[in-house]
């Protein structure tokens, strides 16, 4: 009689499991968006005139994009590719003039701001140079590699 009774409480005992009692799926959570920074100075381009750098972020995100610049030597940055637009887009860009305000001709940094409109990995290929017709071009370049997760 035991051997009944327990040979017939192991499958009420199991019942749960085998029906998946407990194992209800969990929410994914949201990602929690996150910023990756690129920050190069002038005179990190004057070392390397050509620079590639890699990024993550995710999905939602940003990246910044910090690059030493000069407007009144008559050079500025110009974004002239971005690779899988689908992936990033620029959101905004502005000019930090130089902090030690006392000194004439004295460079600052342009500011980008991209945000992420998906996940996959885009390029963002960025030049240093006058951009006026005749002007020198290329004087600096950078290739931002973003890998949004």
């Amino acid at each position: 009689m035991k051997k009944l009774f327990i040979f017939g409480l192991v499958p009420i005992l199991l019942l749960p499991l085998l029906l998946g009692c407990g194992s209800e799926k969990e929410a994914s959570p949201t990602p929690t968006p996150s910023t990756g920074t690129v920050e190069i100075t002038l005179d990190e381009f004057a070392a390397q005139n050509d620079i590639l750098k890699y990024v993550e972020s995710t999905y939602p995100g940003t990246v910044t994009v910090r690059l030493g610049s000069n407007p009144s030597t008559g050079y500025s940055w110009i974004i002239t590719e971005i690779v899988h637009p689908e992936v990033i887009e620029e959101v905004s860009t502005d000019y930090e003039g130089p902090t030690a305000t006392n000194i004439v001709g004295a460079g600052g940094t342009d500011v980008w701001i991209f945000n992420t409109k998906d996940t996959g990995l885009a390029i963002v290929r960025m030049s240093y140079g006058q951009q006026w017709a005749g002007g020198e071009k290329d004087l600096y370049t950078i290739s931002v590699n973003v890998n949004v997760r």
